[in-house]
């Protein structure tokens, strides 16, 4: 599942056709779940969040991370321009609603591109894995009141469902790095492994998910992801595909930079 899917925003009032389908969006909720990664990455960024604070996540896909983010926070306004991924998440909503109607309440789905946002502002701007270029990141900058929360590859990785990809004129972590500290900005970064690898319910869905993310190299690359595919002995993942991914972690300080 190539990370392009959330590279989709286009021009101020200019939507992107969808890149989510539901196939990758169940075998995203797969991997989350088989892994907790979105629930770890909460744990990372719950000492820079406040219960008094609003949050803006950008490019938020489905939502999983805002799932556990709602219960550190006032209120999420969870934005993205993929259809298909707000749709799923409006979903998830309505049936979290009838069991934990506190944290659905927290979360505002809104089918748009941040580009198109006018005079609002969060305390807290989130961006994971979006792929972000320098533009990006200022207008991000515009709509936090105090901090800025990104989460990105800590290295390029080459397929897994958080694949990452240089085109486009998107930051790199060092790259990112460099912005920052030519702009004079206070921030805190760390950088660690982590499992997003795909778990499989059946010996179909694993030719399933490789044949429709094999890409152009499809023959060879299904040759040595069957390799490496393990039994978990689980009933309801017999079967996992590991990867290993360097996540990036950013804390930015809003508003405030060396210089002010």
């Amino acid at each position: 599942m190539v990370s392009s899917f959330h590279r989709h925003f286009g021009t101020k009032g200019d939507y992107v056709s969808t890149l989510w389908t539901p196939e990758k969006i169940e075998n995203y909720k797969q991997a989350s779940e088989y892994t907790s990664f979105h629930k770890k990455l909460s744990v990372l960024a719950a000492p820079y969040l406040d219960k008094r604070w609003t949050l803006v996540d950008i490019g938020c896909g489905p939502g999983l991370l805002d799932f556990w983010l709602a219960p550190m926070v006032t209120g999420i306004d969870a934005i993205d321009s993929d259809a298909a991924a707000i749709g799923d998440l409006k979903e998830r909503l309505d049936d979290v609603f009838l069991t934990d109607r506190r944290t659905a309440e927290k979360i505002r789905p809104r089918h748009m591109s941040f580009m198109d946002i006018d005079g609002e502002s969060w305390d807290v701007a989130l961006m994971c894995f979006l792929g972000i270029d320098t533009a990006m990141f200022k207008t991000a900058l515009a709509l936090a009141k105090r901090r800025i929360l990104v989460f990105m590859h800590g290295r390029p990785d080459a397929d897994g469902p958080l694949a990452s990809s240089n085109d486009g004129g998107k930051l790199s972590a060092a790259e990112l790095e460099d912005l920052l500290n030519t702009g004079g900005f206070k921030f805190k970064k760390n950088i660690m492994e982590m499992q997003f690898g795909q778990p499989f319910k059946s010996l179909e869905d694993i030719h399933r998910f490789l044949s429709a993310y094999g890409g152009d190299d499809a023959e060879k690359r299904m040759t040595d992801a069957e390799e490496r595919i393990v039994k978990t002995n689980r009933f309801d993942y017999p079967y996992y595909l590991p990867k290993s991914i360097s996540v990036a972690a950013f804390v930015i300080l809003a508003g405030q930079t060396a210089g002010t």
